[in-house]
């Protein structure tokens, strides 16, 4: 039986983040991370610099964390091996008296966690060069995570994400498009074009779904639970193909994914209506349905899941579409937390009331004459879910 001040802190833990985003936000983040092998919710890489400036937050959500079950993998000296040993023993110390834990090699760190305790794994060298292969210790690092079957790998510095000269802090940085931009003239500088390389080979290194973020520990919990995240996410773009009236599309996946991603299932009939076209990303984990209208194409529902959204698909996804669809309408309800997003996509908008709900219609691409008839036409569109 768990101790009720063990209950007291774990709850005052989930209001926390709670706060941090919205609610269901960080419940179905959590339930998500618990529903994977305890070894592969995260590894987070610490540089000997964050250490030496900001142990404490650091310690801070390393216990946080714990107390809501979650125990990341803590790696150090993939740039520098230098005291990365040193570095983890003295973590080690300070955690020990609150959440168990142990400094191991990386063929026992599953085994570590498995076990309830908090795995501390330095990359080392034999020879122990301080600078020498510094690829071999990313190979290193991206052999661990190919092991873990990690889902997050998380490089923990002193600034939360990576800032080209001369501009702001990059939220996602695409790898197939934007790489060659981001390690130019204007681009990153010194260490951090040196860690983007080495994300893009760990990236190419390991064959699963592995997503790669910069951030500092004061951002590490709003990285983790909310979709928008706090820091940079480096990724590969997704793979979306485009279905011509809905045929190869399978039906089932498709209103699944929907349901999921709304929370609500749909009339009986949705998946049978006609469509002009379906765009499906990464294997089902988005889609956006567009059918006809008299006035232009239709978007009747983008729906990305949950992990997804944090992934970056839904830009990915949507620009695909847009690429295509220079001219589009859509509504959304005014409480559907997407609606912020899709008004930095959006040409123009009018809020009106359908039935007892409050709803925002959006456009891009329509005159201003045609803006009556778009309206119209949502206001009188057909239910989606039950």
């Amino acid at each position: 039986m768990t101790p009720p001040a063990d209950v007291g802190r774990r709850q005052l833990v989930l209001r926390f983040l709670s706060s941090i985003g919205r609610p269901d936000e960080a419940e179905r983040y959590l339930a998500l991370f618990r529903a994977e092998r305890p070894e592969s919710f995260a590894i987070l890489h610490v540089s000997d610099a964050l250490v030496r400036a900001a142990e404490d937050a650091l310690l801070v959500d390393l216990r946080m964390l714990a107390e809501v079950g979650l125990r990341p993998v803590i790696t150090m000296g993939a740039a520098r091996t230098r005291a990365a040993a040193a570095w983890a023993a003295r973590l080690r110390d300070a955690l020990a008296p609150v959440v168990p834990c142990a400094v191991v090699g990386p063929d026992d760190v599953a085994a570590t966690v498995r076990d309830g305790r908090l795995a501390l794994c330095p990359l080392l060298e034999p020879a122990g060069d301080d600078r020498g292969n510094v690829d071999a210790r990313f190979d290193a690092l991206a052999a661990l995570a190919a092991a873990l079957d990690a889902r997050k790998l998380v490089f923990l510095g002193r600034r939360s994400g990576l800032q080209p000269r001369d501009g702001r802090v990059a939220s996602i940085i695409d790898l197939t498009t934007e790489q060659a931009a981001y390690l130019g003239p204007d681009g990153l500088t010194g260490q951090q074009a040196l860690l983007l390389r080495q994300i893009a080979r760990i990236l190419d290194r390991v064959s699963h779904r592995l997503t790669v973020s910069v951030t500092s520990p004061f951002d590490l919990l709003r990285e983790l639970f909310t979709v928008k995240g706090a820091g940079t996410l480096v990724r590969r773009g997704s793979t979306v193909a485009r279905f011509d009236g809905g045929a190869g599309v399978d039906a089932a996946r498709l209103g699944a994914l929907i349901e999921a991603a709304f929370g609500r299932p749909l009339v009986d009939d949705f998946t049978a209506r006609p469509a002009r076209a379906i765009y499906v990303a990464d294997d089902y984990r988005g889609a956006a349905v567009i059918t006809d209208a008299p006035l232009a194409p239709y978007l009747s529902k983008f729906a990305v899941t949950l992990e997804a959204r944090g992934d970056g698909v839904g830009r990915d996804l949507w620009r695909a579409m847009a690429a295509d669809l220079p001219r589009l309408f859509w509504r959304s309800r005014a409480a559907n937390p997407i609606t912020a997003w899709y008004r930095d996509q959006c040409d123009g908008l009018q809020r009106l009331r359908i039935g007892d709900a409050e709803w925002v219609v959006m456009w891009r691409g329509l005159a201003p004459a045609e803006v009556p008839d778009a309206i119209a036409w949502c206001a009188a569109a057909p239910a989606d879910f039950r």
